[in-house]
């Protein structure tokens, strides 16, 4: 649906590009990511929405699975730090937004390509 509430446990996962990856739920995280990809540490930070920091791991390495866990930890500071940076080198001519409006701008472009949030 959108214009939805964000999902309790949605992740924003950054990357190396400093790109932004918004999933709805741990599980479409862990199920899209590679292990591989993790394990060589492609991916540099992991948040909920209302900045948790998330580990993300490959515990079996390489070939195995993706886990995402809460730590217990928050860092709203960074969260808020790379989306403003997220928002100035990947949607240019855009006006920034916080976390939780880019995570659902996210997850309605994902649901409704053609949208622009």
């Amino acid at each position: 649906m959108i214009g939805m509430d964000i999902p309790p446990d949605a992740a924003l996962i950054f990357d190396q590009d400093e790109d932004l990856s918004v999933f709805a739920s741990f599980v479409h995280a862990t199920n899209y990511l590679e292990a591989i990809d993790v394990s060589e540490g492609e991916y540099t930070a992991a948040y909920s929405p209302g900045g948790g920091v998330l580990a993300l791991t490959a515990p079996e390495g390489w070939k195995g699975s993706v886990v995402l866990t809460r730590t217990g930890r928050s860092d709203l500071v960074d969260l808020d730090r790379r989306v403003a940076r997220y928002w100035q080198r990947h949607q240019t001519g855009k006006p920034p937004r916080d976390p939780l409006e880019t995570a659902r701008f996210l997850i309605d472009r994902t649901i409704s390509p053609a949208g622009d949030g």
